[in-house]
């Protein structure tokens, strides 16, 4: 697996910690599954279309 660090200001990653918590994972867990989900629905190609901005 790949390990990407971001730095994030200091209310998000606070709001981050507090979603995970009510999920009853770490922040890590919880930022890994977003990111898995957002990855999931990115479009195959970057040609025109209604989710062509995503792709970019």
């Amino acid at each position: 697996m790949t390990e990407v660090k971001v730095e994030l200001p200091d209310e998000l990653a606070a709001e981050i910690a507090r979603r995970a918590a009510a999920l009853g994972t770490t922040p890590e867990e919880w930022v890994s599954a977003v990111v898995q989900d957002l990855a999931a629905d990115l479009p195959e190609d970057t040609g025109e279309g209604p989710d062509d901005f995503i792709a970019r």
